[in-house]
């Protein structure tokens, strides 16, 4: 018991008691570190010092190993196997205080209805009268939408929907989205998908009717005009923007020749009523000069056209000598009669005659040479010498000039010329000429062709006569 009064001894003792008895391990880890800072300290300090024999043993005697831990103790110790099972014990207690037990038992007495009744209270259902069950019987889905399509009127586009592939099975179909020109700003880039039946017989027109035919049939505004061939289509964007760089799609051509899957329906720019100019066709008649013919509507078809021209040049028509009219800018390729003139893009076309060319090219060598040498000098200023025929007066000489921008008309001055009726000085564009043709030949070699240009908001003329040689330069150099 002497030892006891050591306070080293103690102090090692009371913190192995306290790392032995704690389960946590936290004791262990907090004193060794303590312990290991005190070392180091005392040997800092003790190094001065001389060591003597009761210093020695007391060192000896700072750690207690007669507790020792177990071999197995790391972080903290093993729980013993009865706490483990007191803590499955509680768990297993308080998960039972949590379920709720009902034992189920069978009632001795019957449900009386005059107690308990008015749990399950019964309710009168008046019978509906035969006459009331008429009455409020309802329309079904069909005959109100037999009454909403009586309303919506007849469509003006319905021979174009048998091309509507939605409805079609087996034949081969293809989607395209529409986006829409004509409609309000707020729907222009939503675009209507419209499924059409790829066949050769289907073509750009039809596609053209099939979209005014859906349009119409989906109550769109504003309304369309009843004539698809007031409309055309052109490539568009992801976002609707057309493609103004290149032309619309033909309306001749089939609808499998192309692949585009955006298209826009654009609204063709039709003349006004105001802007006359728009409606004026012009026909140019190889070698013979050309005839403008003014239009009251696109809607005329180039029959009517050909028919115009044949009769303004009193030409005959033999039997195996049919005309027909081609594009200006395409030849060799006769347009289709039948068809109305806002289908043909261009306001200019050309009288050839059926299994002959235009005639611009002549097959002879020295003439080819000529018209050659003629094209080359068109555009400088040529005068001719004729005659200007009147109608109450005599015929006077004239100079008639022609340049590539102006055609002039100047008198010729004479001794035995009269001043009343003296022949002005005038000068026409050549825009403003409207027509040249000959309206008579006669047998002495000479023959009369009419000049006709525009005045103001009338058309005017001046009548020539000329040698037929000078007429037909003359022809030349106008057209």
């Amino acid at each position: 018991m002497a030892m006891m009064d050591h306070k080293n001894f103690l102090i090692s003792h009371l913190r192995n008691s306290f790392v032995t008895s704690d389960d946590t391990g936290m004791c262990e880890m907090i004193i060794d570190i303590e312990e290991e800072d005190e070392r180091l300290k005392k040997k800092r300090v003790d190094s001065s010092l001389s060591d003597s024999g009761v210093d020695s043993s007391d060192n000896e005697l700072s750690h207690s190993y007669d507790i020792l831990p177990d071999m197995d103790y790391v972080a903290h110790r093993r729980r013993s196997n009865t706490a483990q099972r007191l803590e499955r014990l509680k768990k297993e207690k308080r998960n039972q205080s949590k379920v709720k037990q009902i034992s189920w038992k069978d009632t001795a007495t019957e449900y009386n209805i005059e107690e308990k009744g008015f749990l399950f209270d019964k309710k009168d259902v008046k019978k509906m009268t035969p006459q009331k069950e008429h009455t409020k019987k309802g329309h079904s889905v069909l005959s109100q939408q037999l009454e909403t399509s009586s309303n919506m009127g007849e469509n003006p586009f319905l021979e174009f929907a048998k091309f509507d592939g939605r409805a079609s099975v087996g034949v081969v179909t293809r989607k395209i989205d529409i986006f829409l020109t004509m409609a309000p700003p707020e729907e222009r880039p939503y675009p209507m998908t419209v499924t059409v039946v790829v066949g050769n017989n289907t073509k750009v027109q039809d596609l053209v009717g099939l979209i005014c035919w859906q349009y119409t049939n989906e109550g769109r505004e504003p309304m369309l005009n009843e004539n698809p061939e007031m409309y055309c289509l052109h490539i568009a964007e992801d976002d609707g923007e057309v493609d103004t760089d290149f032309p619309s799609l033909d309306s001749k051509e089939p609808v499998s020749k192309f692949g585009f899957t955006k298209l826009a329906l654009v609204e063709k720019e039709m003349p006004t009523e105001i802007n006359k100019q728009a409606y004026v066709v012009t026909v140019n008649i190889p070698n013979r000069g050309f005839n403008k013919f003014q239009m009251d509507s696109m809607s005329i078809t180039m029959r009517e056209i050909l028919e115009r021209v044949l009769k303004r040049r009193k030409i005959r028509v033999r039997p195996g000598l049919e005309y027909n009219l081609e594009k200006q800018s395409q030849s060799g390729v006769s347009v289709d009669l039948d068809a109305s003139l806002a289908c043909m893009d261009t306001m200019e076309f050309c009288l050839v005659r059926e299994n002959s060319s235009r005639g611009d090219v002549k097959q002879d060598e020295s003439e080819n040479t000529s018209s050659m040498a003629e094209s080359l000098t068109s555009h400088h200023y040529k005068s001719f010498i004729v005659s200007m025929v009147h109608r109450l007066r005599t015929n006077t000489d004239v100079q008639l000039g022609i340049s590539g921008e102006k055609i002039e008309i100047d008198p010729v001055g004479s001794k035995g010329s009269s001043r009343l009726f003296r022949q002005r000085a005038v000068t026409y564009d050549a825009d403003s000429i409207a027509d040249c043709e000959v309206i008579e030949e006669k047998n002495t070699g000479k023959s009369v062709f009419r000049l006709t240009y525009s005045g103001g908001h009338e058309y005017k003329h001046h009548d020539f006569e000329a040698d037929t040689e000078c007429t037909t330069a003359l022809f030349q150099l106008i057209e």
